[in-house]
């Protein structure tokens, strides 16, 4: 089961968002063909709340057509959400150290990740605004294309 995360900084959307792609089912009853991979779950926690199914099913009448449906849920908007960096810039402004960690566990956190970060795999540059550098659609399984979020 690939697993994969994309993350950047000037994308077209900022969301935080994991799409679950179900399989594909093993007849195509309604001859969907490609269409039948549109079969998903999709979670949202930023910046708003939405869950919602999307399946291909059959269009009402007596023809075998496709008709893609989607059942989606959003939560209420908060009128002041606060962005997390607004979050702990205002923590650091007010002397506040919840969110902060103390010094002798950063220095433990560094001592585990360092080992790791010998073999640092090269920065790959995309221009502003788009889904990120063309290397990342090769991660991809074949047939399959990454899910872009709706802002």
């Amino acid at each position: 089961m690939p697993i994969l995360i994309r993350a950047g900084k000037c994308l077209p959307v900022t969301a935080t968002e994991v799409c679950f792609r179900f399989r594909k089912p093993p007849h195509d009853v309604f001859g969907v063909g490609h269409q039948s991979s549109a079969n998903q779950l999709r979670l949202r926690i930023y910046p708003d709340d939405q869950v919602s199914v999307t399946i291909v099913g059959k269009k009402p009448g007596l023809d075998m057509a496709p008709q893609l449906r989607e059942l989606a849920y959003s939560g209420q908007v908060a009128e002041q959400m606060m962005r997390p960096y607004d979050r702990l810039i205002g923590a650091a402004l007010a002397g506040d150290r919840y969110l902060f960690a103390r010094e002798d566990t950063v220095e433990a956190a560094w001592r585990v990740v360092q080992p790791v970060l010998r073999d640092i795999v090269p920065v790959e540059h995309y221009a502003r605004g788009s889904w990120g550098p063309a290397h990342a659609d090769a991660l991809v399984p074949g047939g399959e294309a990454w899910h872009n979020p709706v802002g």
